[in-house]
């Protein structure tokens, strides 16, 4: 009798999906009014505050009606999805904690992840120097080893951030380029770029996040190995002015949403560039107000030198208002020219 109650039991539940657990279908990629998106990842992110293209591409392609996003980017050189490179001074766990707080404060509604370079340039390496988590690795290959650390990472903000967070966007790295000798050729690193890519898709099915296939959008699959003309990169793994232009462009038709129509008319393109220009000052704003020069001074050892100016961090907080204001006016201004156009 027990046996058939169970066997029954078993047959609802697998016919009715309780126990399989799904990912549910993902909606169609948006930006809403006044959300948060936040940029987590290794050089390429920090970078990217540099030029302004991919934040200036996602606040026309979000459309007139959206307003008040606010973006922060939370990038670090070097880093990884353990969080070691963000550690100052202390044990590699300082590097984890101090992303958790920056999550835990900004509260984003979107975060846009993007790791994988370094762990498919260095296949010999774990990328974690916290011997906590040596135990962990055990006899995992790097690829597994990466993609532990990533799914680990991602629960990590989405407990930071709180029901408010909406999207989880998983960005692959875009292709290595070849720029010639003496700079290394880039052929090997990019098929090992393009497993690190698979892998970061297969994690998003896992997390029922969104996966952007930037590698593969960016000519990563078609990588011939020849020498780039013109090239996006400034030595053939940082991209540059022209790389993230073209990323900017990419990763909006990636997500499905469209820049609006009359972007090439000289005069629009005039108003493009200076929300562009404000947008990097804004970033550069919000860099020294979150990663300040002097912390050591601030905040840490040395504090009983300087810790009494401490309190002027906060004043970045008021600048950086300001310079969104000032983006919220050029981009309205975008939109007028180009439907005027």
């Amino acid at each position: 009798m027990k046996a058939a109650f169970f066997f029954a039991l078993a047959i609802f539940l697998s016919g009715s999906g309780i126990s399989q657990e799904k990912p549910a279908k993902l909606a169609e990629f948006a930006l809403k009014s006044g959300d948060t998106i936040v940029f987590v990842g290794n050089t390429f992110t920090e970078r990217a505050q540099r030029y302004g293209h991919i934040e200036t591409a996602l606040e026309l392609a979000a459309g007139p009606k959206v307003t008040g996003l606010k973006f922060r980017n939370l990038g670090w050189s070097g880093d990884s999805v353990f969080g070691d490179a963000r550690s100052y001074f202390g044990a590699p766990k300082e590097g984890r904690d101090r992303l958790d707080k920056g999550i835990n404060e900004l509260k984003p509604s979107v975060v846009f992840l993007t790791y994988g370079t370094g762990a498919a340039m260095t296949p010999d390496q774990s990328w974690t120097l916290d011997p906590a988590e040596a135990p962990k690795l055990g006899s995992q290959d790097r690829l597994s080893v990466f993609k532990s650390g990533y799914a680990a990472l991602i629960d990590r903000i989405r407990a930071n951030a709180g029901d408010g967070l909406r999207e989880v966007v998983l960005v692959s790295p875009p292709p290595l380029e070849n720029l010639g000798a003496p700079l290394p050729d880039q052929t090997e690193n990019n098929q090992r770029l393009a497993k690190y890519r698979d892998a970061i898709r297969d994690l998003a099915k896992e997390k029922n996040a969104r996966f952007v296939d930037l590698f593969g959008a960016m000519g990563g699959d078609d990588f011939s190995g020849d020498v780039a003309e013109p090239p996006l990169t400034d030595n053939g793994i940082h991209y540059g002015e022209a790389g993230y232009e073209k990323i900017g462009q990419h990763l909006v038709e990636e997500l499905g949403l469209k820049m609006p129509d009359g972007l090439v008319d000289e005069t629009v393109q005039e108003k493009v560039d200076a929300l562009r220009d404000t947008v990097v000052k804004k970033n550069r704003t919000f860099f020294h107000r979150w990663r300040p020069a002097n912390e050591t001074y601030l905040f840490l050892f040395r504090k009983h030198e300087q810790g009494n100016n401490a309190k002027e961090i906060p004043m970045f907080d008021p600048i950086v208002k300001k310079q969104e204001a000032k983006i919220g006016e050029l981009r309205t201004a975008v939109f007028e020219a180009a439907r005027k156009r």
